[in-house]
């Protein structure tokens, strides 16, 4: 499980909610739900000026964001959960006056991308289950074999999570012999460190 924080001082303008705490915590851009590997931005105003604000992810310590001047902080979260989506809980301490808190939750799922039939020749058509896929509206399935590429668009993703079950032919009926790595993500144009994907090899021989 992989999370980072880093700072980037600038004054956040918010509303500052009437309970007994004046800080604020919220997460841009706002979505019903985050992917696992995300970076979005952690946005807080009203804490104490200058001071460094502890950052916790339900309860556990991720860090600490300086804040600027005017009591704000920007920084970036990369948001993760190993296994189906749950409801998260971000909060920040102020470091001066620990009586000073603000939290937000957010609903951050796995991502995750199955095929079947497992086995068979490289032309059969497979049947695609995808979840966790919320940075974009398509799903596409980019084969690299060798030098050559294909890129193959799945279809829309529904839902708040970004789901999709699809049938398609990922590999040709004359597939060349050797390892064909599938990557699927939510871009159009193929790029190996996309943070948020799934990858698979298949392995094609002639028998």
């Amino acid at each position: 499980m992989t999370r980072s924080l880093a700072v980037v001082a600038g004054a956040v303008a918010l509303a500052v909610p009437s309970a007994a705490s004046a800080a604020s915590l919220s997460v841009s851009p706002q979505k019903a739900c985050y992917s696992s590997g995300e970076t979005v931005s952690l946005l807080g105003a009203d804490f104490s000026p200058l001071a460094r604000t502890k950052i916790t992810s339900d309860g556990k310590l991720l860090g600490r964001l300086k804040a600027d001047a005017n009591g704000a902080f920007n920084g970036s979260l990369t948001v993760a959960q190993n296994r189906g989506k749950r409801a998260k809980t971000y909060a920040g301490i102020d470091g001066l006056d620990p009586t000073l808190t603000a939290s937000t939750q957010i609903t951050v799922s796995s991502v995750g991308v199955t095929l079947k039939p497992a086995n068979g020749l490289p032309g059969r058509v497979m049947t695609v289950n995808a979840h966790g896929f919320t940075t974009g509206t398509t799903l596409w399935a980019h084969v690299i074999h060798r030098k050559s590429r294909r890129d193959v668009n799945l279809g829309e993703l529904t839902g708040a999570c970004g789901n999709l079950e699809t049938r398609r032919r990922l590999l040709g009926r004359r597939a060349g012999v050797g390892i064909h790595t599938i990557q699927f993500d939510t871009f159009r144009r193929y790029r190996p460190g996309r943070p948020v994907q799934d990858r698979y090899t298949i392995a094609v021989s002639r028998g």
